[in-house]
């Protein structure tokens, strides 16, 4: 998975754990929301700084924060790639 989906992944996971969403997102980043979303779904790669007003609104304290949760996500990707699939039979 590269840098750009795994960042959106993290983006995503955060907004869940903060009871959020990408409209709500986009509102209190200054950044509209149509551009969010087009960064979120991958068409465009993310730049460092529309990171930088994500910061706040997802209470990341800086860009680190980004490349752990970016990492984590990717880590966990890598994962669930490797495990056997479980089949469920009746």
């Amino acid at each position: 998975m590269d840098s750009d989906k795994c960042i959106s992944k993290a983006i995503q996971v955060r907004l869940l754990r903060l009871d959020s969403n990408q409209k709500k997102l986009a509102q209190e980043s200054g950044i509209d929301e149509t551009q969010l979303s087009r960064y979120i779904t991958g068409k465009v790669g993310w730049k460092v700084a529309i990171l930088d007003k994500l910061l706040k609104p997802l209470k990341w304290d800086s860009l680190a924060d980004v490349s752990v949760a970016a990492a984590a996500e990717q880590e966990v990707m890598q994962r669930l790639s490797k495990s056997p699939v479980l089949e469920v039979t009746a």
